[in-house]
């Protein structure tokens, strides 16, 4: 992660910078030339520990689904020769809000929890995404972060109450394999539209648009089907 220059490595915890560097061994195993958000998010479940990674973990958000999301969603994309990857300008800016974060919560070290956040808060990165789809939304991650930093409640979370939609997950059990495949599905078909939309293939883009419009409603008929056959 040399290349953001801007910010001292120094000022990163332990674990952040443990992080970072499994950020930068994904990407060089995925060999397509740029260190993205995916990266980031794969490092910081990889590294086992951290304010990030138990952040993560009670948000029920674990290394290989999200590896296997981000696969599946960029399967058959370009590979590169070059042989340092790069990071991307969302990257840069994720660091830069970690960075933001650390500062606004009074801590002299940028944590990898606050990286995490700095991932939802940019919000339109690969890894938001895979956070959306896996309902880790802003609010909640920024929720979960702060009560392992054992930070009080900002208001940056949107509320100071545990968020309804975090009850609700928690009461319902286990989803089962249908609709979680159906979620995958989702999921890659928005990493893929996202890419087509950033390439400005515009045709590609509108039909995976009507795809996204299709397993929405789809995926919300099979949760209301299980949840009415639920006792």
């Amino acid at each position: 992660m040399n290349a953001i220059d801007k910010y001292p490595f120094e000022r990163f915890s332990d674990d952040a910078k443990q992080a970072l560097v499994a950020a930068q061994k994904e990407a060089e195993i995925s060999q397509r030339g740029y260190i993205g958000t995916e990266h980031l998010l794969v490092g910081l479940l990889r590294i086992g520990s951290g304010s990030a990674y138990r952040a993560l973990l009670k948000l029920a958000i674990d290394a290989e689904t999200v590896r296997t999301m981000v696969e599946k969603a960029l399967r058959g994309a370009e590979r590169s020769g070059l042989p340092q990857p790069i990071p991307t300008t969302r990257v840069k800016r994720v660091v830069e809000i970690a960075f933001e974060e650390s500062r606004r919560m009074g801590w002299q070290t940028v944590e990898s929890g606050h990286i995490l956040m700095g991932l939802a808060i940019e919000g339109e990165g690969i890894a938001a995404l895979v956070l959306k789809d896996l309902g880790a939304t802003k609010s909640r991650v920024i929720w979960e972060v702060e009560r392992e930093l054992k930070t009080p409640a900002t208001g940056r979370a949107e509320t100071q109450r545990r968020p309804p939609e975090v009850a609700v997950r928690q009461a319902e059990p286990p989803e089962p394999a249908h609709i979680t495949a159906l979620r995958e599905k989702l999921a890659s078909v928005r990493f893929v539209m996202q890419h087509a939309v950033d390439a400005r293939d515009t045709q590609h883009a509108l039909r995976l648009g009507s795809e996204e419009t299709r397993l929405e409603k789809e995926l919300a008929r099979a949760r209301k089907a299980w949840l009415d056959s639920l006792p």
